[in-house]
């Protein structure tokens, strides 16, 4: 319940608590004309190797996570999840493509700006800390939004335990989406898939 505030105070010293306080507050909220660059996917490199030590292997390249958010290219929010993505696994190089995950424009939502952090607490916050896997995927190399500000602000609280990445989005991805946004019917066997960009399944024959 909001407690209402009685001013004692008069004149020029409550003018300027009031605007230190506005102040602070500003301050702690996320900014939507921060602009966030979307980092390269680089393959890491081991400082550990020596002549004699040969590097470890490379870790799995993971794309796509439990949790998945699309930032599209007017800032606005979207979602979707991928049941028991934690990693690509199944990847023999760093530089191989993404896999086809058969996305489909219904399971993609959009998610208000107001609405984010509630969203992420129904979402994300309520699992176990040990499976809270988040992918921000944008579809510009910057991106300026107050939804992926709050997103990012809630990733990096150390006390939400989130394990996240920021990265560009897949031609799978921007393609559903595409559809999602213009409401046309979507088949992937109508898409011209480029190989270079992602992973289709091999076809077996009967």
């Amino acid at each position: 319940m909001l407690k209402t505030i009685k001013i004692i105070n008069t004149g020029r010293n409550i003018s300027w608590k009031l605007f230190f306080s506005c102040m602070a507050i500003a301050c702690a909220q996320p900014k939507s004309n921060v602009t966030f660059i979307v980092p390269l996917d680089t393959l890491p490199t081991s400082n550990s190797a020596t002549a004699s030590i040969p590097p470890p292997p490379p870790p799995n390249r993971a794309y796509y996570f439990p949790s998945n958010f699309i930032i599209d290219s007017a800032g606005q929010v979207f979602f979707y999840q991928e049941q028991g993505k934690l990693n690509d696994d199944v990847q023999r190089s760093w530089n191989t493509p993404p896999e086809f995950i058969d996305l489909k424009p219904k399971d993609i939502v959009g998610v208000p700006d107001n609405n984010i952090e509630e969203f992420l607490k129904l979402n994300v916050l309520n699992i176990d800390s040990s499976k809270r896997y988040i992918a921000i995927a944008s579809e510009k190399d910057t991106a300026s939004s107050l939804g992926l500000s709050k997103i990012i602000a809630i990733c990096k609280d150390r006390k939400n335990h989130i394990r996240w990445k920021f990265r560009k989005i897949t031609q799978e991805e921007e393609i559903v989406l595409d559809y999602k946004k213009r409401q046309h019917n979507y088949d992937p066997a109508e898409i011209n898939w480029d190989s270079t960009k992602i992973r289709m399944p091999i076809q077996t024959k009967n």
